[in-house]
């Protein structure tokens, strides 16, 4: 069967016109829930690991020339590696809490309790960030 395209006939019918700005209307006014948040946050940190992974494999190459790791290594005292460091440390706690919270919520049944668990899972994983961030950023306020 053969999909057809819309017509300015079947588009009235539809009420809704596909455009960016349709779009952009529709995602600005969702109405968004604890559930949606934590569904996008999971899968925002996990693509933020896998590429984190892929630079990470990619700087390793560094290891067979003396010269190149040391300025690699000297680059990642940078400030701004500093502010990744701490942005991976978030997203490795969150995605971890996270996907502890949704084996229980498929294991154990807990589906009640979803909301009052994304946000204890946010606050211990915003928690470990600021315990984990003090060592990263002491030497920079201390000295």
């Amino acid at each position: 069967m053969a999909v057809q395209s819309q017509t300015p006939k079947t588009a009235a019918k539809l009420g809704y016109k596909a455009s960016f700005q349709n779009a952009l209307q529709n995602i600005l006014t969702y109405k968004w829930r604890a559930g949606m948040l934590a569904w996008m946050l999971h899968r925002i940190t996990g693509i933020g690991m896998m590429l984190y992974l892929t630079i990470h494999v990619i700087g390793l190459r560094a290891l067979y020339d003396p010269v190149l790791f040391d300025a690699l290594m000297s680059s990642y005292r940078n400030p701004l590696f500093k502010i990744g460091e701490i942005s991976l440390l978030g997203a490795v706690a969150y995605h971890s809490i996270n996907g502890f919270r949704v084996v229980m919520v498929d294991f154990l049944g807990w589906s009640p309790k979803q909301k009052r668990m994304f946000y204890a899972s946010l606050a211990l994983a915003v928690i470990i960030v600021g315990l984990g961030a003090f060592p990263i950023l002491a030497p920079y306020f201390l000295n």
